[in-house]
């Protein structure tokens, strides 16, 4: 995946290219075009440059949509300002510009509020002692029959992992490796089979999951202009 992200960077910059500029160009092309004023009609050339608006209009539609990851507009509508805005707008709104110290202080350090941050959610996700559960247990009636338990235990197939991985949104938060689950839905044939196996292996215990536990935690605020953890 890191061969392919390095490749995939001098794509966008050979062949992708800067959608944003080269619409802006294009568009200051065409206007000088069409205000020739000895043109008797659409040249091959204004048509060719039209043609090749239509396509980055497109491409910058899709750039947008995938920025603001919105779910519920249907594909194909021209809908790239509101994409843009939408993208802008999320961006504004999950920014932590500062946060409240122990000392009742306040920090806009970014490297302090990270660590602040790290700390916070390392003390609450570390496992505490819990008391002997095995009595409080027996009390508890039996609700699994053995044939609901054979099912749970079964082995998962590979269709199964196809399966859940095609349900997820394809657009949502990337993993580290800034690849979203519309790159493996989408190359299916190519990966399928290597995701697969990694997936089977750690469920099966033979490897260790723990370098798939490596993510992106970003923190999403519910409250406007948030300055405390908690």
């Amino acid at each position: 995946m890191v061969v392919v992200s390095k490749h995939l960077g001098g794509w966008e910059t050979s062949t992708f290219g800067s959608v944003i500029r080269e619409l802006k160009g294009l568009k200051e092309g065409l206007e000088w075009l069409r205000s020739d004023s000895h043109r008797l009609g659409p040249s091959h050339k204004v048509i060719k440059i039209a043609d090749r608006i239509v396509e980055l209009n497109h491409r910058e539609e899709v750039m947008w949509k995938q920025c603001s990851r919105v779910t519920w507009l249907t594909e194909g509508d021209w809908n790239t300002h509101f994409f843009h805005l939408r993208s802008s707008q999320r961006r504004w709104r999950n920014k932590i510009s500062k946060l409240k110290m122990v000392d009742g202080s306040f920090t806009k350090d970014e490297a302090v509020m990270a660590s602040m941050t790290t700390e916070f959610y390392r003390s609450l996700y570390t496992a505490e002692g819990t008391a002997d559960t095995d009595q409080l247990l027996d009390t508890v009636p039996t609700k699994v029959t053995g044939e609901m338990n054979d099912m749970l235990l079964k082995l998962i197939g590979l269709e199964e992992v196809k399966n859940a991985w095609c349900q997820m949104f394809s657009t949502k938060a990337p993993s580290p490796n800034s690849f979203p689950a519309h790159f493996f839905q989408k190359h299916w044939d190519l990966c399928g089979i290597e995701v697969t196996t990694v997936v089977l292996r750690v469920l099966l215990g033979v490897d260790d999951p723990g370098k798939l536990n490596n993510m992106n935690i970003v923190l999403i605020p519910k409250v406007e202009n948030p300055n405390e953890l908690g």
